[in-house]
């Protein structure tokens, strides 16, 4: 029910609040939060305290922080969170191996949403992190999200991004070779010289649920991923059978 003179419901105003904080700002004031969010200050203050005493925020003498009970509560029951702690064990063989970037990620609206990644100290600068963001078709991981969802939703999708950059956008075509080949490899669409390769994560061997992927600067990987893949598809298999094999 909305109760404030914006029609906002209190649930909409404490999205908006928790979505003020980032890695990049991870500490901000009640002050800060009001100009963010456009919520009046006094009622940032009081949704701040609030949300401290029930441990989502953390209150310290320079602002607010993100609490640790919601990392509790997601770490418990957010099923994407049970994807993460059960295909650690396989990232960690992967990132062993191969070194450089390796992570997991699902789709989350329009967009795939890294729920783990492990990093070498070598590997290159790359965008985002845990918990970060992409478009789906601007990153490997993204596109073989994309290659094996619905038919509707591919096109839908496609609809709603043709603003894209000729580099970045794709054609059905490319989808179905990434469905056939049963991997994605592509060079330079977000970082120069950086090669994203990555491959589906069945449940219970049909609809993907998510895609696993490494992330490197090795130009012999951009002239010959097929090592890359098998191993990356080795590593999907078990994870597949960890999430099908259990409830």
């Amino acid at each position: 029910m909305a109760n404030s003179p914006t029609g906002d419901s209190v649930l909409a105003r404490l999205d908006r609040v928790l979505s003020t904080f980032s890695a990049a700002d991870s500490l901000l004031t009640a002050a800060e939060i009001a100009r963010r969010t456009g919520l009046p200050p006094a009622t940032a203050h009081r949704l701040c305290r609030d949300m401290a005493e029930l441990g989502w925020l953390e209150s310290l003498p320079a602002g607010y922080m993100v609490g640790t009970r919601l990392w509790e509560m997601t770490n418990r029951s957010a099923p994407t969170m049970k994807l993460a702690v059960r295909a650690r064990p396989y990232l960690s063989d992967v990132h062993t191996v191969m070194g450089q970037h390796v992570q997991l990620g699902v789709i989350e609206g329009h967009e795939v949403l890294f729920v783990d990644r492990l990093s070498a100290r070598e590997a290159p600068r790359i965008h985002g992190g845990v918990a970060g963001r992409l478009p789906l078709h601007v990153s490997a991981t993204g596109l073989v999200l994309l290659a094996h969802a619905s038919p509707e939703f591919r096109t839908f999708y496609r609809t709603h991004h043709q603003d894209a950059s000729p580099g970045q956008i794709i054609s059905e075509d490319r989808l179905e070779q990434v469905r056939q080949q049963g991997y994605c490899a592509q060079t330079g669409v977000i970082e120069r010289e950086v090669t994203g390769v990555a491959v589906p994560i069945r449940q219970r061997g049909r609809s993907v649920v998510a895609a696993l992927g490494v992330v490197t600067d090795d130009d012999d990987v951009a002239r010959r991923p097929a090592p890359w893949v098998q191993m990356l598809q080795i590593a999907a298999r078990g994870i597949q059978r960890e999430i099908s094999g259990k409830g």
